[in-house]
Formats: structure tokens, sequence, C-alpha cells
């Protein structure tokens, strides 16, 4: 009996184990009417035992009546969170609140066992597609910022030469005069360029454009900054005092202006490129379009001083 009882319920059966070997002992010492004063303590503690069995039943029952109650609570709040799941999980929690009217204890545990699984799938799947749902977002995000920086650098940059363009210079030369630190401005004006066009035509004329563009932003250092005007106009920002600034002018006129090869057709021709140049350094509380007027200045005084620039 009490190698059944502890089967049955393990944590009361050693107790039950232990008093009925008591008895048995005590059956084998001296004594009237041993066999049936151990038979009392044999009911006795097997109606103990048996009442202890029944309150761990229905304390076992309501632990696991509390469990269904949070998992029902649980379902109930994912089915707010995601409609998606709603009909499934509203029959989930509808199935274990039918679970909780049982008194079958192995039936509650079955049926705790599978809708405890069942809310688990679900919730893996709701998962997973959250998941999914994040990583399309992050992929749109993504190329939303792509789609961004191609609009920003097409409104900043002069698409012909990638070089800045009138408005990016017009916005840094207003920054730099609120920093307040030494700077000035170049100007250069193409002499001629339109005979370039006038005679082998604008798609030469963009070529040679370029690749001036190309040469002139590689005599300035990264906190410089060039840009195209428009036309055969160019201007360049200097970070630095007068003398840097001119050094930058020598450079622009030995490395950038000269001799360029472009190919029309089949036809490779050379072209010598001049210009007018102009530069000012801010005198610390002039506005930006007094500079620029004081340096393009210098750039039209050059340009009447000289001849022929552009050679063909």
């Amino acid at each position: 009996m009490a190698e059944c009882g502890q089967r049955a319920i393990p944590p009361l059966g050693e107790d039950l184990n232990r008093r009925l070997t008591e008895i048995e002992d005590g059956l084998s010492k001296p004594g009237p009417d041993k066999l049936t004063t151990a038979a009392r303590e044999v009911e006795v503690e097997l109606a103990t035992w048996a009442g202890r069995a029944v309150q761990h039943q229905s304390e076992t029952e309501q632990e696991l009546k509390e469990v269904i109650a949070a998992l029902t609570r649980t379902a109930e709040s994912v089915t707010a969170r995601d409609e998606k799941y709603g009909n499934e999980i509203t029959g989930l929690t509808t199935n274990l609140r039918n679970i909780a009217s049982l008194n079958d204890l192995s039936a509650i545990r079955r049926s705790v066992v599978e809708s405890a699984t069942a809310l688990k799938a679900c919730v893996e799947k709701m998962a997973e597609e959250g998941r999914q749902t994040v990583s399309e977002l992050t992929t749109q995000v993504a190329e939303y910022k792509e789609r961004l920086a191609a609009s920003e650098k097409l409104s900043s940059v002069d698409t012909l030469t990638e070089l800045a363009n009138r408005r990016t210079f017009d916005a840094n030369i207003l920054a730099r005069i609120d920093l307040g630190k030494p700077f000035g401005v170049i100007i250069i004006d193409l002499d001629d360029f339109k005979s370039v066009n006038d005679k082998y035509g604008h798609l030469a004329g963009d070529e040679l454009l370029r690749q001036f563009a190309h040469e002139l932003k590689a005599q300035f250092t990264p906190f410089d900054l060039a840009s195209r005007w428009g036309g055969d106009e160019f201007a360049v920002l200097v970070s630095g005092k007068i003398d840097q600034i001119l050094e930058r002018v020598e450079r622009v006129r030995r490395w950038a202006l000269g001799e360029y090869k472009i190919q029309t057709g089949n036809q490779i021709i050379k072209i010598d490129i001049r210009a007018s140049i102009g530069a000012g350094e801010w005198n610390g509380a002039e506005s930006a379009s007094d500079l620029i007027a004081r340096a393009d200045a210098l750039v039209y005084s050059t340009k009447h001083q000289t001849t022929k620039h552009i050679h063909v």
C-alpha cells in the first residue's frame, strides 16, 4: 500500500511509507492484540493519507488553474496586440477556460500542455512575421536614405562637372562668415570658351568643362570648396589668409590651365585653356556679396588686359 501511495502521489507517499513501516515493526514486539491495534493504526494512516491526497490534488488543480488563467491573460493580451491572429487566439482562450472546469487532473495536465504548445507556436509565428516586417522596413529605410542622399546630391552638386553648385557655394560662404575664421574667394572665368562650343559643338565644350573641373578641384584641400557658378565661370572658397589664397591661384595657373585633349568622333583635338582670375580675402566685416563683387571686379580687370587665351 505504501509503494502504491508513493507512486500515486510522490510528495505524500514517502511519509505514508514511513508510518506503515513503523506499524509493521510494532507487530514484532510482544503484547496483547497487536494485530488489532496495528489494523486500526493502518486504517487511521490511510484515512489521513487520503485526506491529504485530496487536499494535495485540490491545491495542484488550483495551481494549474492559476497557470491557465495566466495563459489566458497572455493570450488575450496577444490578441489585443495583433488582430491577425485574433480568431486563433480566441479559440485558444476559450479552450483554456473550458479546461479550468475539468476535475480530472491528468486531463487538465494534457490540455494545458496542448494549449501552451499551441500558444507558443502562434507567438512564434507572430515573432517571425514581426522580424520579416522589421527587415522589410529596414530595407525600405535604407532605400529611402539612398534616395534622399541622391536627391541632396542633385540639389547641391553641378551635374556636369560634379563640383558644388552656386546654391551650395552661397550657403557655404555665409556659414564661413558666421564662423568668423580667415577665408577668401577665387573666381575663375575661362577666356573665349564660347569659341570651343562654336567650332566643335557643345558636347566637346561639356567634356572640356568636365576635365577642367577635375583638375581644378585637385588643386585645393578638403577644407576648400570648388564650385561651378554656371557656364564657364567657377568659384572657390579657400580657407586661410591672402598668402594661402594666392598660392592656390598660382597652382591653378600652373596645373589646371593649359592644354587639354578632347575627342570628337574619331578626331582628338588639343585645346589650350586660359582664364581670368580674381581673388580676395574676407576682411572680417564685409558681406558675402561685397566680397564676391570685389573678386569679380579683379576678374574683369584682368580680362581686359589679355589677348586671346584659348588656342585651338
